[in-house]
């Protein structure tokens, strides 16, 4: 009797421990869950480590990776983007999308940055910026490449229609050329952003790819002539 009281106290023990554990386990799943059910930007919040973003992107192949950023290809809105993710100190505090290169569709980065989150906070020409107590997120499209186009006629000032072209003459400056663009569709913690209010010198504070999506740099503009080549804007304009 003793052998059998003295079993059924240590199985009595055993299950004790084993539900104690086990809710414990499943306390600590359930507030990760938690933590993760609202993320900051994508699947990941501000402060990640580069392991804990590279477990988010399981499936997406690393395109570049440094000490301080990590790069995917992606495609947004049916614009092909860099989906950058960028670190101080091993913990994420801005992440976006940049466009690989001159796209005549970019303007679709603004469309799926208003459609998922409204009417912006702020807008300064074509940026546009949403704030709230967690993140501040910039969208911006900019043209990068004019590209300029053999034509076998010219306009005239209007001929027989001069009188009823006069309201369109601004826009004949722009007959074969093509405008190809660029865009940035970025998240930054607000913790950091206002931080960067606070520091004396804040640009030298930022990695390159923290610049881009900041809007602080933009690709170079530039024009391509058949015949020619490309030629950078700043030196037709002067």
């Amino acid at each position: 009797m003793k052998d059998i009281m003295r079993k059924l106290l240590c199985f009595y023990m055993v299950a004790v421990l084993m539900v104690a554990i086990t809710g414990c386990a499943s306390h600590s799943i359930l507030d990760s869950l938690s933590e993760d059910s609202n993320p900051s930007f994508r699947k990941v919040r501000w402060g990640f480590s580069q392991e804990r973003v590279e477990l988010a992107e399981a499936g997406n192949r690393v395109y570049e990776r440094t000490e301080n950023a990590l790069v995917y290809r992606h495609k947004i809105n049916g614009v092909d983007c860099l989906l950058i993710y960028t670190f101080k100190d091993n913990q994420l505090r801005t992440a976006g999308y940049v466009t690989v290169t001159p796209v005549m569709n970019a303007e679709n980065i603004i469309e799926e940055a208003v459609d998922k989150y409204g009417m912006p906070t702020t807008v300064n020409n074509t940026e546009m910026m949403w704030k709230n107590s967690d993140t501040v997120i910039f969208a911006n499209v900019y043209d990068s490449v004019k590209k300029v186009t053999q034509t076998k006629y010219q306009h005239t000032s209007g001929g027989l229609l001069r009188d009823v072209l006069q309201r369109n003459l601004a826009k004949r400056g722009e007959e074969g050329v093509i405008k190809y663009f660029d865009g940035v569709f970025a998240y930054v913690d607000r913790a950091f952003y206002d931080q960067l209010y606070e520091m004396e010198f804040p640009l030298s504070e930022l990695s390159f790819y923290e610049k881009q999506l900041m809007g602080v740099i933009e690709r170079g503009k530039r024009t391509i002539i058949p015949g020619l080549g490309t030629i950078p804007q700043r030196a037709i304009q002067q």
